[in-house]
């Protein structure tokens, strides 16, 4: 039996989340899958709808964090019908619709189609080690902003060596900081 997955209270109290259509060829179950507080769900088929579908019971309590299934039954079809399922909580506070498509018995099916292409071996790609990512990425992080960096740090360095200077020294750090975070922005 084809199965109608409604989620409740899944995204907040009487919130509602299903599929914008659904097609099945026969009855069918909606599934309400509760995770959150207890909840009254009502469900109503339009016009088009219940011409070929029969709900048993339109009024359901759902148990909190449960699962409750409503089934469906439908009359056999000789061409497709489509119509919408009302699903409303909340007392009628929040309400959604899904399009329902019932078809002919026997024109919808729920198997994968499989052909050659599933046989042959899907190429990935394997993933970088964080070191050659690093690697990858220094050639646009050397840009012309980042050369003027680099340059500025040569100087500053010769600068801190030739003379000495503990202000010359604390300069050279910041600047060496500087480029780290420069260039480690350049890559991500």
């Amino acid at each position: 039996m084809a199965r109608l997955s409604v989620d409740l209270n899944r995204d907040g109290l009487h919130e509602i989340a299903v599929p914008s259509s659904f097609e099945t060829d026969g009855p069918f179950e909606v599934r309400l899958r509760n995770h959150g507080e207890a909840i009254h769900v009502h469900l109503n088929l339009d016009d088009e709808l219940s011409r070929v579908a029969q709900l048993a019971e339109t009024n359901q309590y759902v148990e909190p964090y449960s699962r409750r299934s409503v089934p469906i039954e439908t009359n056999a079809v000789s061409t497709p019908v489509t119509g919408r399922l009302k699903v409303v909580t909340g007392y009628g506070t929040k309400s959604t619709y899904t399009t329902v498509k019932l078809s002919p018995p026997g024109t919808v099916t729920d198997h994968v189609v499989v052909d050659e292409s599933l046989a042959k071996p899907q190429r990935r790609e394997p993933e970088p080690a964080p070191g050659e990512q690093l690697v990858a990425a220094l050639p646009d992080a050397i840009s012309l902003p980042g050369v003027g960096v680099i340059a500025g740090l040569v100087v500053v360095v010769l600068a801190g060596v030739l003379t000495a200077s503990p202000a010359v020294m604390a300069a050279m750090l910041l600047v060496a900081g500087a480029c780290t975070v420069f260039v480690a922005s350049q890559t991500v």
